[in-house]
């Protein structure tokens, strides 16, 4: 959704920032609630989002499009059960929503059904985390008349976009490492051509593996 007038985005921001200070309040309520019945170092305690969101960065308002901004999530995670060393601990994998049953199943001390196609967080939290995910397949398929479908992929350092429903061809490719603000689009022009075509393949096999999948059968990542 575009802001049209300043009054938009006002009324838009001053929202937004209203609904973070309650979550904020209630989080906050229901730690204190825990702590006076004794269950609070016997709970675990999963912090995070479904989506990002536009604040007039490009003019826009709402979760729509690839850009970091509607597609970065936080994610805070307190596990009394980690030794106190361990605590306050950052990491910079890749963590997606998908992740977040197979995390909660795993803290609940319950296998995740092979079917699913998120990982066990808990490893991440360990002194030496495993081998994880370097790359993500996004997709928005929701139908609406003014925002356009779109598909891509993530990876440690490059962004590719890929609208799927355009009369011709539109693609974005962006080298987050030099352009963390995604400012230059360099799908076009030549100069990146073969980094191009690598992200295109690597998207045609994220689709490839997802078109062939059967719900109830194992899910596994592309390999890179």
């Amino acid at each position: 959704m575009e802001m049209a007038t300043s009054e938009d985005y006002q009324k838009s921001v001053k929202g937004y920032y209203r609904l973070i200070a309650g979550i904020d309040e209630v989080v906050g309520r229901m730690l204190e609630s825990l702590d006076r019945r004794g269950l609070l170092d016997n709970t675990v305690v999963i912090y995070t989002a479904d989506n990002g969101f536009f604040l007039g960065e490009r003019e826009l308002s709402g979760k729509w499009l690839m850009h970091e901004e509607s597609i970065r999530t936080p994610l805070i995670i307190r596990d009394p059960r980690l030794p106190a060393a361990m605590r306050g601990t950052r990491r910079g994998n890749m963590t997606l929503n998908i992740d977040m049953a197979p995390t909660i199943l795993g803290a609940a001390g319950i296998d995740a059904q092979r079917a699913m196609q998120g990982r066990d967080l808990a490893p991440l939290m360990q002194k030496k985390p495993p081998a994880w995910r370097h790359e993500f397949y996004y997709s928005h398929l929701f139908v609406h008349p003014a925002i356009p479908k779109s598909e891509g992929i993530r990876d440690e350092r490059w962004k590719y976009v890929r609208y799927i429903e355009s009369a011709t061809l539109y693609e974005e490719l962006y080298d987050l490492s030099q352009d963390p603000h995604e400012e230059q689009n360099l799908a076009h022009g030549g100069r990146h051509e073969r980094q191009l075509k690598a992200m295109r393949e690597r998207w045609n096999i994220w689709r490839g593996a997802i078109e062939g999948w059967k719900p109830g059968t194992e899910w596994r990542d592309p390999p890179v």
